[in-house]
């Protein structure tokens, strides 16, 4: 008999069982490499599709319940920064304004003074405060563009606007309107908010409220 012949089959049952108690002894399975590489696959696709909230505005300042950021309305209109918190922000597109004028913009997600008007059914997601520093009217267009954003607005769903403006102590309860969220680089995007300034002549220094509420709950579209 082949003593060569007879030894090989010896030989890698030998060489099997060794490479088995290797594995045993350090730990390794012999499917570690691929699994760890499905791991870090899956890795990557939840980072990848984690939301970053939107930036805040320039010279913004933050509390524990609001921010608040000064901006200027331009003859030829454009976006005014909304001041990020809570997870949204983003920008408001507004008709010109003439003359220009300051804007004082405050954003919250609640109503953190007690003071703020309910002007819609159920409670919104979000309040925006304005406040003009003098007379203006505004035009007729509103900018394209823009809109309040964040990971909470799921794209697909309606939202109605609602606002209010104080001019002179009198107050103005302007017209509602509602829209559908889009996709956005940083979640969900409502816009139309700066509609409801289209067209209105402001006299004096004034203030006012843009809240947004889920749901339609309004006739007309912003």
């Amino acid at each position: 008999m082949d003593v060569r012949s007879f030894m090989r089959p010896l030989l890698a049952s030998a060489f099997s069982a060794s490479l088995a108690a290797c594995s045993a002894h350090s730990g390794i399975a012999p499917s570690f490499v691929p699994a760890q590489s499905q791991h870090f696959s899956s890795l990557e696709s939840q980072q990848s599709s984690i939301v970053t909230p939107p930036p805040n505005c320039k010279n913004q300042t933050t509390t524990s319940t609001h921010s608040a950021v000064t901006d200027t309305l331009l003859t030829t209109g454009g976006h005014a920064c909304i001041p990020g918190f809570g997870g949204l922000g983003g920008s408001i597109a507004y008709p010109g304004a003439n003359p220009s004028v300051n804007l004082h913009l405050i954003s919250s997600t609640t109503n953190y003074n007690s003071k703020l008007p309910s002007l819609g059914p159920g409670t919104p997601i979000f309040y925006l405060q304005i406040a003009t520093k003098a007379a203006t009217t505004f035009a007729s267009s509103t900018a394209a563009g823009g809109g309040l954003t964040g990971a909470s607005i799921a794209p697909g769903s309606q939202y109605t606007i609602y606002g209010q403006a104080v001019v002179g102590g009198f107050t103005f309860v302007l017209t509602p309107c509602y829209t559908k969220a889009v996709t956005g680089t940083h979640g969900g995007v409502i816009r139309g908010m700066g509609t409801l300034l289209k067209g209105l002549n402001v006299p004096s220094a004034a203030t006012g409220v843009i809240e947004v509420y889920p749901g339609k709950s309004a006739t007309g579209a912003c």
